[in-house]
């Protein structure tokens, strides 16, 4: 490689290996110098460039205790088979672990959370139209009467199938008169559309 030096510690200690490879280049001019330094973790990283006369570049090997990386070839964990990589230097005691399986999705409770706001105080139209809605369609319907309620308590300016589900939400929990009222605004909004 050149003016190339490979600079190494003579160490023995059989848990050490080669972790990376310093590089430093200096290339000498008439008007100045210029050192470029760099780090690789492999030998064939290294650039291997005729510098030209007069210039050189220094390999130092950095040493550390040596990983072992494991990868699971199988994503069911009774299956779990490990693949150990083993760095340039082989290390004195290997460990193997095993492998846990990652979580590929995570389940957010969407209405759950928009709740919890609500609860605190933060209420918008369009949150309780949402929650409200959200409830109704899973088929909760004594909670969408609840969200309706508080909706119906902040505005009554709604499209006309805000009372209807009003209507059905409270007749599940038993208030037919409110739920006659509401049927009522329904059908008068609905002929008024037409």
């Amino acid at each position: 490689m050149g003016n190339t030096q490979l600079m190494s510690d003579m160490m023995s200690n059989s848990d050490m290996a080669i972790i990376a490879y310093h590089v430093e280049e200096r290339i000498n001019m008439p008007f100045g110098s210029s050192i470029t330094t760099y780090e690789v973790s492999s030998e064939s990283l290294i650039s291997t460039t005729n510098l030209g006369e007069n210039n050189t570049r220094v390999v130092t090997p950095k040493y550390g205790k040596a990983k072992i990386k494991a990868v699971a070839i199988s994503l069911k964990p009774e299956q779990a088979k490990v693949q150990i990589v083993m760095p340039e230097v082989s290390p004195a005691k290997i460990e193997i672990a095993r492998t846990v399986e990652k979580v590929k999705s995570v389940n957010i409770d969407i209405l759950g959370t928009y709740e919890r706001v609500l609860d605190k105080g933060y209420k918008s139209i369009d949150m309780l139209k949402r929650v409200g809605n959200g409830r109704y369609f899973d088929g909760d319907l004594v909670m969408a009467a609840k969200w309706y309620d508080q909706l119906f308590a902040l505005t009554t300016d709604l499209e006309a199938e805000y009372f209807f589900r009003y209507a059905q939400s409270l007749k599940s929990v038993s208030q037919d008169n409110k739920a006659n009222e509401m049927m009522a605004i329904w059908e008068s909004k609905n002929a008024t559309s037409n």
